[in-house]
């Protein structure tokens, strides 16, 4: 059998291989024991169940699983949250302290002792909570996600936090360009051997556990041969992703439940299921379907933070204006209740992060109120400022919207769909609904984001070209005009992906038109979704 060549990065373990078919697997028995760690640690199912047995899990997302959100997500069911993902060697970068303490200022801020609080957090005590979620306000059950290439980089970064986290987390999922230049995320799916050491080394010297999140591949028996690595290795909780490296942006298309149920099937420690949950109807299906022990959500948590309530509304209520018929939440008391989250806390919140949660919460209603994308893309966070005052200008952007949709909640013309569908709809997911995933949602409730396929620019006209540059020229203005600070890049008031949006509107309502029909058909992706699933 041929043997792998190991790499410097890899600690000189070699693995034989197996042929299935056309693939090449790894023999597991070619890498070492698992080994007995150094500190006294709680097994896996032990250890999932002394953080209260998760089941409901937010991902770790880029700028946006930061403090606040993950306090916001909590009280709305939210049972296990992880950081952002943490770049290992800029955390620990001994070759610029001012860097070093920046970025881990940025990314886990250890100062003000709030990130990762298995207490109430002082600050928030005295908060008048505008929802109806939990307020009891800790920063657990937490686990910090990292991404690396090097098993003592990685060490020595985890070290720093496993004091303030429930365990410690490597992201082997992450499929973007970025990645691919930094050779981490799921660009070390070729190299067993360094995956296998950097788990082990944490597993073998951390006080607290390692987990890690993967890919598939497309054979399922690579899949399945790729997490009992990860769980010879060490790896306490393994969260599988079941879309490919391949499958992201506007080619995300479908996660692969079997293969995840597979996965369930073949190792010994909790596995989580992530992909393909918009709904709150989604996690019990995801559940039935993969067999795992918990969900997890990214985008369906960013659009809609109470996803996961474990009992949905029965009554109206203020944030839960149209329940039980639709148990949506307000999108501008959710978005009070995040900046009073952010105001609150003594930890300070990138203005990225502000800007870019409330484009995604209050994206359904700025399809109407499309001016006031502008008014958000100027808000900044003043860190010179203290209190309330350092997200006044986001307050004043919500406050503007809430008044608007408090008029369109009595206009007549938004009880039903309109005609075209609003860019986004959920009405492309669910044209006549179906349990659980209403065919409308009106434009002030928070609800799952529609992604049509990406318009290709031999589809796009001169014209379409010439206005979408004008309209990104527009955004950077905008933003230089706002100020943008903490280094972040500049949020588009409009982009691309709303251009596909209407492309596909337009040719939708012109088809409907065209053949008498009231309602435009599900996109061919989620027609092929629902079956799958079913």
């Amino acid at each position: 059998m041929p043997e792998a060549v190991p790499t410097a990065t890899s600690n000189a373990t070699t693995a034989t291989f197996t042929e299935v078919g056309p693939v090449l697997i790894p023999d597991l028995e070619s890498f070492p024991p698992t080994g007995e760690p150094k500190h006294a640690k709680l097994g896996s199912w032990d250890f999932y169940r002394s953080i209260g047995s998760p089941r409901r899990v937010v991902a770790p997302m880029v700028d946006q699983s930061e403090l606040p959100w993950r306090i916001l997500s909590r009280r709305y069911g939210s049972d296990l949250v992880y950081t952002p993902m943490i770049n290992a060697k800029l955390f620990v970068d001994e070759n610029s302290k001012k860097k070093k303490v920046k970025y881990q200022e940025v990314n886990f801020n250890k100062e003000h002792g709030e990130e990762g609080s298995s207490t109430p957090i002082a600050s928030l005590l005295s908060l008048q909570n505008n929802g109806e979620g939990s307020s009891s306000d800790s920063d657990r059950a937490l686990f910090v996600q990292f991404c690396s290439n090097d098993a003592e980089t990685l060490l020595k970064a985890a070290q720093v936090v496993e004091d303030r986290c429930d365990a410690v987390d490597l992201n082997l999922g992450c499929p973007q360009h970025i990645a691919r230049r930094g050779h981490y995320g799921s660009y070390l799916m070729e190299d067993w051997p360094l995956i296998f050491n950097m788990i082990n080394t944490l597993h073998l010297n951390l006080k607290i556990p390692v987990t890690a999140k993967m890919r598939v591949y497309e054979s399922v028996e690579k899949t399945i041969a790729y997490a009992r690595l990860l769980e010879r290795a060490g790896a306490q909780i393994i969260t599988v992703h079941g879309r490919t490296r391949n499958m992201k942006g506007h080619h995300t298309g479908l996660a692969d439940w079997t293969k995840i149920r597979a996965v369930k099937q073949a190792v010994s420690v909790p596995v989580f299921a992530n992909g393909n949950v918009l709904y709150p109807q989604d996690v019990s299906d995801a559940l039935a379907a993969t067999g795992a022990d918990g969900v997890m959500s990214a985008e369906g948590n960013l659009y809609n933070p109470a996803i996961f309530l474990p009992t949905l509304p029965r009554e109206p209520s203020a944030m839960f204006p149209a329940a039980p018929a639709l148990p949506f939440p307000s999108i501008a008391r959710m978005a009070h209740e995040y900046l009073d989250i952010v105001s609150a806390l003594h930890t300070p919140t990138q203005s990225s992060a502000i800007k870019a949660h409330l484009f995604r919460l209050c994206r359904p209603a700025l399809e109407v109120h499309r001016d006031l994308r502008e008014t958000l893309g100027k808000s900044r966070f003043d860190a010179s400022a203290t209190g309330a005052q350092r997200i006044a200008t986001y307050r004043a952007f919500v406050h503007e919207l809430e008044q608007r949709l408090e008029h369109d909640m009595v206009d007549a013309k938004w009880l039903t769909q309109p005609d075209p569908p609003l860019p986004g709809s959920v009405s492309f997911l669910t044209p006549a609904g179906e349990g659980g995933r209403p065919a409308y949602i009106p434009h002030w409730l928070a609800q799952p984001y529609f992604r049509p396929p990406l318009v290709t620019d031999e589809q796009q006209g001169e014209g379409d070209k010439r206005a979408r540059k004008e309209r990104v020229a527009e955004s950077k203005r905008s933003n230089a005009k706002g100020g943008v600070p903490d280094g972040a890049q500049p949020v588009q008031i409009d982009d691309v992906q709303t251009q596909a949006e209407r492309k596909v509107a337009r040719a939708r309502s012109g088809s409907a038109e065209r053949r008498g029909e009231d309602e435009a058909p599900a996109a061919p992706a989620v027609v092929e979704k629902r079956a799958k699933l079913e």
